[in-house]
């Protein structure tokens, strides 16, 4: 079944705004495990989330703003977008060098996080706004975008650890289980 040409641009709005909820939530995650001081999640999430942005910039830089440039009015929306990635990326390399004990690991993390909820505040509320109206081929930048992005999670090693997330989170599910039976069972003795 062919996508409407509206529906083609609300599925790459989706895909890009899961992105973007995906990373708010890995900050505010990040905050309790720091605060908590558990160093070795703090890697982990840090990593996880860099490669994530990694794979969202160059999905943007690739593929959609060039389709969003012949579409906005303001074209320095995609200027200034993109000048916002550099930020970034100098910080994710930045990051990359760092290790979780190193006293400014969860300070440029921070930093990190709050570049990317001021990059989505405006690529939300100012570029999807104005592209909402834009005579753009969605149908074929929807194509594009979904095929890049799994070169891209191939690329960056991330399709291998979502499935291992997924087998990791199943074997959690699965000791909780475990463990709510056996204090069911201890419950009825007693």
């Amino acid at each position: 079944m062919a996508r409407t040409r509206t529906s083609a641009r609300n599925e790459i709005f989706e895909m890009l705004k899961e992105d973007h909820k995906r990373a708010k939530k890995a900050f505010r995650d990040f905050a309790k495990l720091d605060e908590e001081g558990d160093t070795q999640a703090c890697e982990a999430l840090a990593a996880r989330t860099c490669k994530e942005l990694q794979l969202h910039m160059r999905l943007e830089e690739d593929v959609f703003y060039p389709a969003a440039r012949a579409g906005l009015k303001e074209e320095d929306l995609v200027e200034e977008a993109e000048v916002e990635h550099g930020s970034a990326k100098a910080l994710i390399e930045k990051m990359q060098a760092l290790s979780g004990d190193d006293p400014k690991f969860a300070a440029t993390f921070t930093v990190l996080g709050e570049y990317i909820k001021h990059h989505v505040k405006e690529e939300e509320n100012e570029m999807f706004e104005q592209l909402g109206r834009a005579k753009v081929d969605w149908e074929g930048v929807l194509e594009e975008m979904l095929a890049h992005r799994m070169e891209l999670e191939a690329e960056l090693g991330l399709a291998a650890e979502d499935a291992e997330d997924e087998a990791a989170a199943d074997l959690a599910l699965a000791a909780r289980q475990a463990q709510g039976r056996t204090q069911a069972k201890a419950a009825r003795r007693a």
